[in-house]
């Protein structure tokens, strides 16, 4: 899990990054980044729709997309606000092909995160 510095958590700060951050559409989600502008860890946020059917199966959907995030957290620079939300082919994408599509929409966002697109 990511630690509670590097999440999102309550509804307007998701709406912010809405509004005013930067749209990236991959395969399996779609990201939004916003740049704070301060030195606090970069947070994540994680959306993952009823379409997605029962709680059980829209939470394993939210675990996978954490657990790609979670890789990639510590090599990002701080100041950063991202909400990724989950598209269908999120629930069957290996968990590797969904971290180099973070990877890569990261750096189409202007993240520079070391690793390889």
């Amino acid at each position: 899990m990511l630690p509670r510095a590097g999440r999102l958590r309550k509804k307007r700060e998701f709406e912010q990054v809405y509004q005013q951050g930067r749209r990236v559409s991959m395969e399996s989600f779609t990201m939004y980044v916003h740049a704070r502008g301060d030195d606090a860890p970069t947070r994540f946020g994680f959306v993952v729709g009823r379409r997605f059917g029962t709680h059980v199966q829209r939470n394993r959907v939210k675990r996978r997309l954490r657990a790609a995030a979670r890789g990639l957290w510590e090599n990002l620079p701080a100041g950063y606000d991202v909400v990724c939300v989950a598209r269908s082919a999120a629930a069957t994408a290996p968990i590797e092909q969904i971290q180099r599509e973070m990877t890569r929409a990261l750096a189409q966002a202007g993240f520079h995160t070391g690793g390889e697109a």
